[in-house]
């Protein structure tokens, strides 16, 4: 599998970047694309333990998915082996929602922040679907939840 790597820079100190991606409260206000709802979101921050989250659309059709955390290093690294999942939290193949793909795919994601000054710096990479319009579609879904992040921290 092939790996995507998104950078992007925060105006805000680490802390609170690290906070946006562990606190449901706080997540729940940006993790979602532009014109969908995050909703069912929960965290248990440890190693081993998962997040899951849904998210609905403006024709009310629901998106879930979960992480399941693989390694935790407050505030610098957050790494977690990501699938689709149906609103219980089971894994489910990208063909649930409607998209390309009848197995069931979990990909890793690594998330690295490091502080520079008053910003903090984001480095996401993560497993690549073989599909080019899912890559294009996870990127472009990624890059409006860092702008709707962006606005709130």
């Amino acid at each position: 599998m092939k790996k995507t790597t998104i950078e992007r820079t925060f105006y805000a100190p680490i802390e609170k970047v690290w906070q946006a991606f562990t606190v449901p409260k706080v997540l729940k206000r940006w993790w979602s694309p532009e014109g969908m709802e995050p909703t069912n979101i929960s965290v248990d921050l440890k190693e081993g333990g998962m997040f899951r989250f849904c998210f609905k659309s403006q024709d009310q059709k629901l998106f879930c998915g979960r992480g399941t955390y693989i390694d935790i290093s407050r505030p610098t690294k957050l790494s977690y082996l990501d699938t689709f999942s149906d609103v219980d939290g089971e894994p489910v193949p990208p063909s649930y929602f409607g998209m390309p793909g009848d197995e069931i795919i979990e990909a890793l994601v690594e998330i690295n922040l490091s502080q520079k000054g008053n910003k903090t710096l984001l480095n996401i990479t993560m497993d690549n679907h073989n599909d080019e319009t899912m890559t294009k579609d996870m990127i472009d879904g990624w890059n409006s939840m860092f702008d709707k992040l962006q606005r709130i921290i």
